[in-house]
């Protein structure tokens, strides 16, 4: 009998566990909706939620195929909806730029882990950022998608307005943007004046390039 009340009680215990932990794991939506300090007043496909392709770009694209290009989206926020959208697409080179840069900077960051690199500034990330913006070439704007939000401070705002969101999602050869990849490494990699640094970085840089380039 005590054998059998023991098997209960750890069963009940197992199901109380499972249950909280489940509660514990909100879904994506539950997720935003925490994080939300405004009001959806109206959106540029009639719905309240968010394209798919926000979240996995290649989705948008109903022409081209992920195995040409990879996809990046780019996002503004002002009080027009006309600028919003046009901060959007204008930024496509930019946020691509800032991509490669990151991707750089981490396999850089991996590569002399045991802390015998240079560190990147602000200054120099920002430097190379506008110099790979050159490297571009061919960035096309698939599509676009806009929310008109209206910020409140007592949802955490941090002051009452009407905005627009806007995001864009933008798509490039997979063959270029190595390109531009090479040639910001290259850029990159001539500021470093130790050879073992820069071999290091070059070879980490050069291993994770298919894997930055193949990413959708």
């Amino acid at each position: 009998m005590r054998k059998i009340i023991g098997l209960i009680t750890v069963s009940l215990v197992l199901v109380s566990c499972g249950s909280s932990s489940k509660k514990e794991e909100p879904t994506p939506d539950a997720l935003r909706q925490i994080e939300l300090d405004y009001k959806l007043q109206e959106t540029s496909t009639g719905r309240a939620k968010q394209p798919e392709w926000i979240q996995t770009p290649k989705l948008g694209d109903k022409e081209g195929s992920s195995r040409d290009f990879r996809y990046f989206i780019s996002e503004s926020e002002s009080a027009s909806k006309r600028l919003a959208l046009q901060s959007a697409k204008a930024r496509a080179t930019a946020s691509i730029a800032q991509e490669i840069v990151s991707f750089i900077k981490n396999s850089y960051g991996e590569a002399t882990q045991g802390g015998e690199g240079e560190e990147i500034t602000e200054y120099k990330e920002e430097q190379l950022a506008k110099e790979t913006q050159t490297f571009i070439h061919g960035a096309e704007v698939v599509t676009s998608f806009w929310e008109k939000r209206r910020y409140l401070k007592e949802m955490g705002a941090t002051k009452d307005a009407t905005l627009y969101k806007a995001f864009a999602l933008m798509r490039i050869k997979k063959d270029i943007l190595n390109k531009a990849v090479d040639r910001a490494s290259k850029k990159f990699l001539g500021d470093i004046d130790n050879p073992e640094v820069k071999d290091k970085a070059s070879k980490a840089i050069e291993e994770a390039k298919d894997a930055f380039t193949n990413v959708n």
